[in-house]
């Protein structure tokens, strides 16, 4: 299916070149819901950023922070035309040793930035970036300035950013209850264009079709269905704009059975019919048919030449060089 061809998400942590951390940059246009078991840190460079989670809807510009807690549920979103992102992802082991209170410590919010003191939150976000900076050089010494500055970056985090500590019972369950949302929402992102039901969705998960349609709407913050029909509505959308499908492919690819739907949906987001979008010169609002853009993970080589555009962050006085 060419949404599906088209789809290119980052995913995987592999902990390169510096014990138990992970960096890289990445030009995202959307990253569906999901969770990491690290912490992950994630800077705006260029754009700006809509961050949603269970609790938080917010947004964040350049040189702002937002972190999420391990196994913590969260989706991202390009708010501009396009959003370069610093992403850290740490193991809570790479500071066990000196801390090991990491391992029960749940930051009460994602927005960082917002919750911290003007100074401070300066020099946090001066922190962040040298981190990227540095692993990108990789210059000599470069583990050992990471991992400093990674210290430095959550002994602010730990003062600074609302926090508790959680009991492993409490922890147990709550990730365990993550998990098995995170696992219902990739299902349903493999599956939106096949039939899908309630039913065999609880069925997959050993859950009631109550409990799941009160968990849907309590984290979602909308009915399984009105989710299921959003996806298979973008869909539509990518394959009106950039395909020459007749519209009767382009529903039964989208996981819709005839074109009423999708003609009424058009009618209420963009005031058209099926036809008229289709010839229309629109510009998709981000959260539609641009969700399926090629994702550009960059290499540590494009990442520095991006950084040292970005001189009003002085990194290290070695932007010049």
């Amino acid at each position: 299916m060419y949404g599906k061809q088209e789809k290119k998400e980052y995913e995987k942590i592999s902990h390169t070149h510096v014990s138990n951390i992970n960096f890289f940059l990445i030009n995202l246009t959307y990253r569906s819901p999901h969770l990491h078991h690290d912490f992950e840190i994630i800077q705006v460079i260029e754009g700006a950023l809509r961050v949603t989670t269970l609790t938080e809807d917010f947004m964040i510009g350049p040189g702002e922070i937002a972190l999420f807690n391990p196994d913590s549920f969260h989706t991202l979103c390009s708010a501009e035309s396009h959003c370069i992102l610093l992403v850290i992802q740490a193991d809570p082991s790479f500071c066990f040793a000196h801390y090991p209170t990491i391992q029960h410590i749940q930051f009460d919010t994602a927005n960082v930035t917002s919750s911290t003191p003007f100074q401070e939150a300066l020099d946090m976000i001066q922190v962040c970036f040298n981190l990227g900076y540095n692993y990108c050089s990789s210059e000599v010494g470069f583990e050992l300035r990471c991992v400093s500055d990674l210290y430095r970056l959550f002994s602010y985090f730990v003062v600074y950013v609302p926090n508790h500590l959680e009991k492993e019972s409490m922890v147990y369950h709550s990730k365990e209850k993550e998990r098995r949302l995170t696992r219902i929402i990739n299902y349903i992102h493999q599956h939106y264009t096949e039939k899908l039901t309630l039913s065999k969705l609880a069925d997959s998960e050993s859950l009631s079709m109550t409990y799941l349609s009160h968990l849907f709407k309590e984290t979602i913050h909308m009915s399984f269905q009105e989710y299921l029909n959003s996806l298979r509505f973008e869909h539509a959308l990518l394959l009106l704009k950039k395909t020459d499908m007749s519209i009767t492919d382009i529903c039964l690819e989208s996981g819709f059975s005839d074109s009423k739907y999708l003609n009424k949906r058009l009618k209420s987001v963009y005031g058209l019919s099926i036809k008229e979008f289709k010839n229309a010169d629109l510009n998709l609002n981000r959260g539609a048919a641009d969700k399926w853009e090629e994702q550009l993970i960059y290499s540590p080589k494009e990442g520095l030449e991006i950084m040292r555009r970005h001189h009003h962050f002085d990194c290290d006085k070695k932007l010049g060089k």
